[in-house]
């Protein structure tokens, strides 16, 4: 009897020791990269208790309005505001569901879109400036990034390669020093398009493909 006994209580030992089964749910967002502030970011998922309330949680918090119930076969579907960004440059967001004793937890990033160059301020002619893009990689991943010089008469000039976007948004965080004109410029109001295309096309409203334009004036300078 004795033995029986001790036998039965190094098996409930055993059973305690073991670690906790793992949940079987999971969730998964249907990008993952959105643009700040823009659009919604959708969330689905399966492996929870049917019909059980759960909460959303986006980095720790609970998500505003982010509570709802699983369905019979223990999914959850739902989307909410891209949420905005805390500063100006990527940020990976960690997205999880807590249903009773289930977590399950994604990620997700959130860029800004735009191209730019620093310093911002000099004589274009001469300035020597480190470009930067943010977004590019919103509908191709890691795609090559292109600045297009375009005249003032709106007539392509030069087009130049500035890199491989990198990471799931496609950024290039700098370039190395580089001629802001690597040609002498004419007078007047240029146009650098930054896009994903070795062959320049106009972007303008409704372009179907990313494009981001900055405006530079080149003026007479009187000695």
């Amino acid at each position: 009897m004795n033995a029986r006994i001790t036998a039965i209580a190094a098996a409930l030992a055993a059973a305690a020791a073991l670690p906790a089964a793992a949940s079987a749910a999971q969730i998964q967002a249907d990008r993952p990269c959105y643009q700040d502030d823009t659009g919604t970011v959708a969330v689905s998922g399966n492996g929870f208790e049917p019909n059980q309330p759960y909460q959303v949680t986006l980095d720790g918090k609970p998500l505003p309005n982010g509570g709802s119930t699983t369905d019979a076969a223990g999914g959850i579907a739902g989307s909410f505001s891209t949420p905005q960004l805390p500063g100006s440059s990527v940020h990976a967001y960690t997205l999880s569901v807590v249903q009773g004793a289930n977590t399950a937890s994604t990620s997700f990033s959130v860029s800004p879109f735009l191209a730019d160059f620093t310093p911002g301020s000099g004589n274009p002619k001469t300035l020597h400036v480190r470009f930067k893009v943010f977004g590019f990689g919103l509908v191709t991943a890691n795609p090559i990034v292109y600045l297009h010089y375009v005249r003032p008469n709106g007539k392509l000039k030069r087009t130049i390669r500035l890199g491989r976007a990198q990471g799931v948004c496609g950024q290039i965080k700098r370039t190395s020093r580089k001629k802001l004109f690597p040609f002498n410029a004419e007078r007047g109001k240029w146009k650098l398009q930054f896009d994903t295309h070795k062959r320049y096309r106009k972007g303008q409203a409704g372009s179907d493909f990313l494009f981001y334009t900055v405006g530079v004036s080149i003026k007479r300078i009187f000695g």
